[in-house]
């Protein structure tokens, strides 16, 4: 286990910011974060006690209790029992983790999520084109003969969608896009479900998945980009037909 950050030189006192609304949970937030980027945090060190945050600050502790909460709920700190408190490692995958639950789809902002899923999983075709591996272009093809032969097997479909393009983020190669393109794909979830087992949303994907294969094959990223552009169209409306069902039926 490594050492705690001791003494109050790294911690100075909080001072108030003039002219801004911050409160001091906020600002003992800041500071810890400048702390942890400029790597007098270290991933993986015990920070000191709130007590002593506190007196170092010279703030309260449910000012710094509030903070760390805070942080944790980001992922970047993760408080155990005992009231420790340890600087995460800082994965990229546990800092983008939250963003996922901070949001709930509904009618109304369906719209944003369909323009954040074409503007990144776009990129991310354009950006995979020219670097995708030929091993990873079977592994796709595969996939797709596959999921013909799930037209009936929604559940089983889902499962190699998945997989469909969690291969084409391998291949950009980018960890932040990859947590951020998942937590997009997970959002809404519970209405692609119903959507997938709507006749003919299944063939279109399929059709989606072959256009966005060939366009990698050729490695042309404008091409691969366009097809999967085009595939998160078809999804996004069969989405809010799902959506729009789910609402006007008496369980909604």
């Amino acid at each position: 286990m490594k050492k705690p950050v001791s003494g109050a030189g790294a911690f100075a006192a909080i001072a108030p910011e003039p002219n801004e609304r911050v409160s001091v949970a906020e600002q003992v937030a800041k500071r810890l974060l400048e702390l942890i980027r400029s790597g007098n945090l270290r991933p993986g060190e015990r920070l000191p006690s709130e007590r002593d945050l506190a007196t170092m600050m010279d703030v309260s502790q449910p000012s710094v209790r509030e903070a760390l909460r805070g942080l944790q709920i980001l992922g970047v700190v993760r408080l155990v029992y005992g009231g420790n408190a340890y600087v995460t490692s800082l994965d990229v995958a546990e800092l983008l983790a939250p963003m996922q639950f901070l949001v709930t789809l509904n009618l109304d902002n369906i719209e944003t999520l369909y323009q954040a899923r074409v503007f990144v999983d776009g990129g991310i075709a354009r950006m995979a084109a020219p670097r995708i591996a030929d091993e990873a272009i079977e592994r796709l093809r595969h996939l797709a003969a596959v999921q013909a032969a799930l037209v009936d097997d929604p559940v089983g479909f889902r499962v190699s969608d998945l997989e469909f393009h969690q291969i084409i983020l391998d291949a950009c190669g980018n960890p932040f896009l990859d947590r951020i393109a998942r937590s997009l794909y997970a959002l809404g979830m519970e209405y692609r479900r119903v959507a997938s087992e709507t006749p003919g949303v299944i063939e279109q994907s399929v059709r989606d998945h072959l256009a966005i294969i060939e366009g990698l094959a050729a490695h042309d990223p404008e091409r691969a980009a366009a097809a999967m552009e085009a595939h998160m169209g078809n999804v996004d409306r069969s989405t809010r037909a799902a959506m729009a069902r789910l609402a006007g039926s008496p369980a909604a």
